[in-house]
C-alpha cells in the first residue's frame, strides 16, 4: 500500500516553554525519534511541515536514513494559524493523492508496530470489494479512547484540504460520519498520549533540548 506521512513540526511550542521538536526522547531529540519510527515502518514516504524554528528542525529532517526512504521537509509560512494550516501546506506539497495518508504530530510519540497494525488494517479495509462499505478512516483506540495518529484514505484527500481551525479541522472529518471510521483496539495507552506542557513529561526534563 501506497501510504505518505504527514508530520506535523511547525508550533510555536508555547506551553512547553522550548521546541518540542527537540525534546530529549529516549536519547534523541523528538523529532528524530519520530523519524526513524516511520522509517521502519512500511510508510513510503514522510512529509514535515515546519515553522518555527525551522532552520534547526531542517537538518533533522535532512539526516541519513535508510536507502530507498525519503523525508523531506516543507515550511509553512501561516504557521501561527493553527494546526490546519499546517495540514494544508503538507497535502499541497503531495503531488498526487497516494493510497492513504498518515497524519501525525511531532508531540505524539509513535512506534514502528502501531503504524504498521494501522497499515495492515487499511489493508484489509481498502481491499473489499463494496467500496461503499470502506471505511475510510483508521484510528488506534485505547479501552474505546480514540487516540493517534489517523490514517486516512485517499477518497478524502479533498475533504482534508478543506478543514479549518473554526470548524474543529480533522476532528470534524473524523466526527462526520461514525461509520466511515475503523477504530484499531490498542493495549498501549501511548496513543492518548500529547506532550503539550512540562507537566506530561514526568520522567524527562522538558527544558533539556539535545540538539
Amino acid at each position: 500500500m501506497d501510504v505518505i506521512a504527514l508530520l506535523l513540526a511547525a508550533g510555536e511550542s508555547e506551553r512547553m516553554g522550548v521546541p518540542k521538536a527537540l525534546l530529549d526522547w529516549e536519547g534523541q531529540p523528538l523529532l528524530s525519534h519520530q523519524l526513524q519510527q516511520i522509517q521502519k515502518s512500511r510508510v513510503k514516504e514522510c512529509v514535515v511541515v515546519l515553522g518555527k524554528d525551522a532552520e534547526r528542525l531542517e537538518r533533522l529532517v535532512n539526516a541519513p536514513m535508510r536507502p530507498g526512504w525519503k523525508a523531506r521537509s516543507v515550511y509553512n509560512p501561516r504557521y501561527r494559524d493553527g494546526k490546519c494550516a499546517s495540514i494544508e501546506a503538507g497535502l499541497a506539497a503531495i503531488p498526487a493523492p497516494p493510497d492513504g495518508i498518515l497524519i501525525a504530530a511531532v508531540d505524539q510519540p509513535l512506534h514502528v508496530r502501531l503504524l504498521n497494525a494501522l497499515l495492515r488494517s487499511a489493508e484489509a479495509e481498502w481491499d473489499r470489494c463494496e467500496a461503499s462499505g470502506r471505511r475510510t478512516i483508521i484510528l488506534p483506540a485505547f479501552h474505546g479512547r480514540p487516540g493517534h495518529p489517523a490514517l486516512f484514505c485517499a477518497s478524502l484527500f479533498g475533504e482534508l484540504m478543506g478543514i479549518c481551525e473554526e470548524t474543529l479541522g480533522l476532528k470534524a472529518v473524523v466526527r462526520r460520519d461514525p461509520r466511515r471510521v475503523l477504530p484499531l483496539p490498542w493495549e498501549d495507552a501511548g496513543v492518548l498520549l500529547n506532550l503539550n506542557t512540562p507537566l506530561d513529561l514526568p520522567a524527562i526534563d522538558p527544558r533539556r533540548e539535545i540538539y
